[in-house]
């Protein structure tokens, strides 16, 4: 893993933990930090936790571009959240919830900031559908994809504003047969600390980890998850959902990239998990950190032979 990359772990988790790299990062890579940092969507933790942004005059004005990024970024995710809260309000009688970003960002962060996103996410019962469709139209939205399993609206006033809504997490056709997150499986807590891990794992998951940010989700998830009954119903939605596979993986991947034993202990009390050492081969700091650059096409392969293990372990 290259030094840029060793920074950007280290100062991705919202909690500061764990020792810096030795070498300190050049000044001309700062931009390159910047870049990287946003795409992986964990730009507000650098800002928070990158020393030289406190303690180097010299890299004032780095220090000043990110933080001028991450307002952005911070403000469309309030306008969002602020529409997340207008939906939550329309369908409280409806069996759907809001899920992964503006929940993720109010439950698991100690700021908002450290947990931008940029839309909004509803797991829905098939039956809630109609339903939501019309909340949607009236709040100024129009749908304009529909694919089996999703469909997407956007604002009519600001098409950067959009609404997914989702019968279920898994998507593809190819995994939606073996593994399965649907409403139902969350119903009873939607914003419990299990349904949190386990929809961040689900979505982690279902896109190979491709983002840093998805396993600060899940690393913040577990250190959520208290022992006892709550991770008793986590292991339950984990075996509803046939996610053994998933699970293990995305626990492991942010246990070693952050050094979180609350995951390594998660993992393992899940029990016997088939292909856990191919898992571990495939899934690593360079095999996320590099989706955003030149790197893509080489590691490649790992993300497409996870996908093959999701379905070679979870078939029943």
């Amino acid at each position: 893993m290259s030094l840029l990359d060793r920074w950007i772990v280290h100062c991705a988790d919202p909690l500061g933990r764990g020792a810096p790299p030795r070498r300190p990062l050049p000044i001309k890579r700062i931009g390159d930090l910047i870049d990287q940092a946003e795409a992986h969507g964990v730009l507000g933790a650098i800002l928070q936790n990158f020393p030289p942004f406190r303690e180097d005059p010299a890299f004032a004005a780095g220090r000043d571009a990110a933080r001028e990024r991450n307002r952005a970024n911070a403000a469309f995710s309030l306008l969002l959240r602020h529409e997340a809260d207008g939906l939550t309000a329309d369908l409280r009688d409806v069996p759907a919830a809001i899920v992964k970003g503006p929940v993720f960002a109010r439950l698991l962060y100690p700021l908002p900031s450290l947990r931008c996103f940029t839309d909004i996410d509803i797991l829905a019962a098939e039956e809630a559908l109609p339903r939501i469709g019309e909340v949607l139209a009236d709040r100024g939205f129009r749908l304009a994809e529909t694919h089996k399993r999703e469909s997407k609206w956007l604002h009519r006033d600001n098409d950067r504003m959009m609404v997914e809504v989702q019968t279920d997490l898994i998507h593809a056709d190819s995994l939606h047969g073996i593994v399965s997150l649907p409403y139902q499986a969350i119903a009873a807590a939607p914003e419990g600390a299990a349904a949190q891990l386990m929809v961040a794992l689900i979505h982690g998951g279902a896109h190979h980890f491709e983002r840093l940010q998805q396993v600060v989700d899940i690393c913040q998830a577990a250190r959520a998850l208290r022992g006892g009954a709550e991770q008793e119903r986590f292991e339950a939605m984990v075996a509803a959902a046939n996610a053994r596979f998933i699970a293990y993986a995305g626990l492991m991947l942010a246990a070693r990239i952050f050094g979180e034993p609350r995951c390594r202990d998660l993992a393992r009390a899940l029990g016997p998990v088939r292909y856990r050492l191919a898992a571990r081969l495939l899934l690593d700091r360079t095999a996320v950190m590099s989706t955003t650059d030149y790197r893509r096409m080489f590691h490649n392969w790992r993300r497409l032979d996870f996908r093959i293990l999701i379905r070679w372990s979870s078939s029943r």
